[in-house]
């Protein structure tokens, strides 16, 4: 995974699952690299769970699995299933990072 693209400052990753959902199974490591890759904390909620379902409805998330980015009370961004990719991401990143100095 490129890291070009920092993270947004203050914000962190969470990842909702179901044990049954072997889209799940096949993305979470994927979400694993991801954080790792940008130095982001990873939370996993599991749809199963009751702290789960209440973290997913608080969240607005429908569908397993979810990545999504947390800044505060608010989701800037998710990524659902296969969409769970490192480019996607940093492709998501982008739109949320301040430019550039123009300064040489």
């Amino acid at each position: 995974m490129n890291a070009s693209v920092p993270p947004p400052p203050n914000m962190h990753l969470a990842y909702f699952r179901a044990p049954w959902c072997s889209v799940c199974h096949e993305k979470a490591p994927v979400a694993e690299q991801i954080a790792s890759a940008l130095g982001m904390d990873l939370s996993w909620w599991d749809m199963e769970e009751d702290a789960g379902r209440a973290e997913a409805e608080r969240r607005r998330i429908k569908t397993v699995p979810t990545l999504a980015l947390i800044h505060g009370d608010r989701v800037p961004f998710r990524l659902v299933g296969r969409m769970i990719t490192p480019e996607n991401v940093q492709h998501l990143l982008a739109r949320f990072s301040p430019p550039a100095d123009p300064r040489p």
